[in-house]
């Protein structure tokens, strides 16, 4: 896998775009989230969309994929968050030109349901982006979150691992790729579907069964994303409130589907569902070093230079 072209960073007082191309926004919680970047000293434009509501959709296909490129098309934006996932993103890529993006590179934050476009941007763009908090569901936190370090040109801080997060043994090295595992699964067969050889996959997911997640892994698998995959990290798991399960369920269900893997399996990793999640370079050279118990990062995730103006 090659790396991908990373972004300009976010400068301090820059101009960032909340787009909604998944499901429907809850006013308040976006209302929350923006005060939080503008106390941050960041100027904020809202996609046109951002308070449309169409059953389980911010909109129309067409209607969530035009707000995104408005934002792109909108010389004064710096970057791009998302207001929150959902269900949706993978029906607005149809809409979307990659020389569009590619013409004018950013910064792209979010997670989740997000996964579809970012894996858009990684086979059809080239570009990385940054798997991370989202405006309306946890931007809104003041403290613990390191997106805006990140995006300003630091490099992520290394993770120690415990050893009840070393799933399988050993060292693996490339750039991140990954999103959501149900994102991920739904992508196999399609142009976007994420490519694992040479890659380290992060994957993580809320509120499913382990057979859901066992059935998702193992479409991976037999797909050919775990192909030449050179190390495997896995983020937030919340169990599903169908079985009853348990932390430790799903702790033991982990050991036992990667035991014998020949590459690197750990988990644990503060990234995903979470309220203070971690912000995860998607495209950035990654180490894992599971013997060792510390993943760690290559350099900024985000090149040198202001960001982008006209």
């Amino acid at each position: 896998m090659t790396p991908l072209t990373r972004p300009p960073r976010l400068a301090p007082g820059g101009t960032i775009g909340v787009a909604a191309i998944s499901g429907p926004v809850e006013p308040d919680r976006l209302s929350a989230g923006v005060r939080s970047l503008e106390r941050r000293g960041y100027r904020v434009v809202l996609a046109g969309n951002a308070g449309s509501r169409r059953g389980f959709l911010a909109g129309s296909d067409a209607e969530r994929a035009e707000g995104y490129r408005g934002l792109l098309a909108d010389p004064a934006v710096d970057a791009i968050f998302f207001a929150r996932g959902g269900y949706g993103a993978s029906r607005t890529l149809a809409h979307l030109d990659p020389e569009e993006i590619r013409a004018r590179p950013r910064i792209h934050l979010g997670g989740s349901d997000v996964t579809a476009l970012f894996a858009f941007l990684a086979r059809r763009c080239g570009l990385a982006s940054f798997y991370g908090p989202m405006v309306a569901v946890s931007m809104a936190e003041e403290e613990g979150l390191d997106w805006e370090a990140v995006l300003a040109g630091a490099t992520p801080e290394p993770h120690r691992l415990g050893e009840p997060d070393i799933q399988a043994g050993g060292t693996g090295e490339g750039p991140l790729a990954g999103g959501c595992l149900s994102l991920l699964a739904t992508l196999c067969g399609t142009p976007e579907a994420v490519e694992g050889r040479g890659a380290v996959l992060f994957w993580e997911d809320v509120a499913e069964d382990t057979y859901r997640l066992d059935r998702m892994l193992t479409q991976l698998e037999r797909s050919g994303t775990f192909d030449g995959l050179q190390a495997m990290v896995i983020g937030s798991i919340s169990p599903g409130e169908r079985g009853g399960e348990s932390p430790e369920t799903v702790g033991a269900w982990l050991r036992d589907y990667f035991a014998g893997s020949p590459f690197p399996v750990v988990s644990g990793f503060p990234a995903g569902h979470l309220a203070r999640t971690r912000t995860l370079p998607l495209g950035l050279t990654v180490r894992v070093d599971a013997d060792g118990g510390r993943i760690t990062f290559s350099g900024p995730a985000v090149a040198g230079e202001p960001a982008w103006r006209p």
